[in-house]
Parts: structure tokens; C-alpha cells; sequence
């Protein structure tokens, strides 16, 4: 079987240097492009890349890993997607289109992770499996439900649909009819709900993200 070509996107510096070194000396592993943000990543040809792992914040600079992911198999509808992250739902394969939904794995940020681990994450990525990493689904269980989107208007529920998707406000404000500065306002609003007690350094609008999907996805089982 042909070795692993990864793509590893990382805002932290020092994370990204070590763990792309460990990946590269895993003798699964062919090749390891790294970055720092979504426009990096964008600059490298992925048409030959396996899979694609992300961590979900990137930044305020940067798409977030999620979006950067729906992008990334936009353009490449082989590649396999790991999202890497402390905040992740186990629902969001979910969300996902049908035709969009495999080969998308979730694990957990962890100083103890196996590199053997999630070589084997990778690669079954990469093979179109869907793997979700049971600390994951422990720490999904453990966050309590806010009840957020009751407190949403309709409209911000349609901004928080599109965003979800991996629009950016202009966007957004382009297939609502609004001013973008109207759309970012809405967010700001929207991230106050969904996210009201931020601890520092969260990326409020992925968080958001992803209680949006939670709670959308537990709505929908309750009906």
C-alpha cells in the first residue's frame, strides 16, 4: 500500500513543527505539507494529498478548520478530512450533504496522543471512513445544552445556517439581501447566545458553529 501524503494545517508554531516531524518519520507516511492558515494551505497543490488534518481554530486571520475542510474537498473530492481540536461535536458529520459525508474523522487535542493512533485515523481518512474519537464523544455527552437557539431570531438562525455551511459574512449578506456590516453585527449578537461565557483565546466563531449544529441536531432528535 502507498504511504500517506498529509497535509497538516496548525497555528501553533512550535505544535506544528513537532508533531509534522513525528508524522514524518512514521514509516506510514510519505510526505507532510504544513501550514499555518487556510490561505497557506490554499497555496499548496493538494491534488495529490490523501487526507487533510485540520485544527478547527485557526485564527481570526483564517477560515476555521471546518471551512477550511469543506473547501478543501470542494476542490479535491478524494482528499480525507481530520479535524484536530479540544471543542469538537461528534454530530457534525451530520450537517454534512450526503454526497460530502465520508471521510470525515474528528479527533482529540491531547498532549498523550499516539502518533501510531492517528496514523491510523489518517488513514482510514483517507480511505473514506468516518472515525470519531471516543474522547470526543465523552466530551459531546459532558457539555450541557444551552438552549441557545431558542433565544435566536429567525433571521439569525438563517445567518448561523449559512455560516455553518462555510459562508463568510459577505457571502451571507449577498444571498439574505443584507449589508455585510448588518450580517457581522447579527453574528456578534449570535455569538453572545451561543457562546456566552468564552474562555481566553476561543474562536468564538467556530464555537458558535458548532453549539449551532449541536443543538440544531438534538432539536431535531427531540421532535
Amino acid at each position: 500500500m502507498r504511504a500517506l501524503r498529509v497535509l497538516f494545517v496548525e497555528n501553533d508554531a512550535a505544535l506544528l513543527g513537532l508533531l509534522a516531524v513525528s508524522l514524518r518519520a512514521h514509516p506510514a507516511i510519505d510526505s507532510v505539507i504544513t501550514a499555518s492558515s487556510s490561505s497557506e494551505a490554499f497555496a499548496e497543490n493538494i491534488s495529490m494529498v490523501d487526507v487533510a488534518l485540520l485544527d478547527v481554530g485557526l485564527g481570526s486571520h483564517s477560515l476555521s478548520g471546518i471551512e477550511l475542510g469543506l473547501e478543501l474537498r470542494a476542490r479535491n473530492s478524494n482528499i480525507g478530512i481530520v479535524l484536530y481540536s479540544q471543542l469538537i461535536s461528534a454530530s457534525f458529520t451530520d450537517s454534512l450533504p450526503q454526497d460530502s459525508g465520508y471521510g470525515w474523522s474528528m479527533i482529540q487535542k491531547s498532549a498523550d496522543l499516539s502518533i501510531d493512533y492517528l496514523v491510523n485515523v489518517l488513514n482510514s481518512t483517507a480511505k473514506g471512513l468516518n472515525i470519531i474519537d471516543p474522547k470526543v464523544r465523552l466530551n459531546a455527552a459532558a457539555v450541557a445544552t444551552t438552549g441557545g437557539l431558542s433565544a435566536l431570531t429567525a433571521k439569525q438562525r438563517q445567518i448561523m445556517a449559512l455560516a455553518a455551511s462555510g459562508l463568510d459574512a459577505v457571502e451571507i449578506a449577498n444571498q439574505l439581501g443584507f449589508a455585510p456590516v448588518t450580517i457581522r453585527q447579527d453574528l456578534s449578537k449570535v455569538y453572545k447566545v451561543l457562546v456566552p461565557n468564552p474562555k481566553p483565546g476561543t474562536d468564538l466563531r467556530t464555537t458558535a458553529v458548532l453549539n449551532y449544529l449541536r443543538e440544531s441536531r438534538s432539536t431535531e432528535f427531540n421532535v
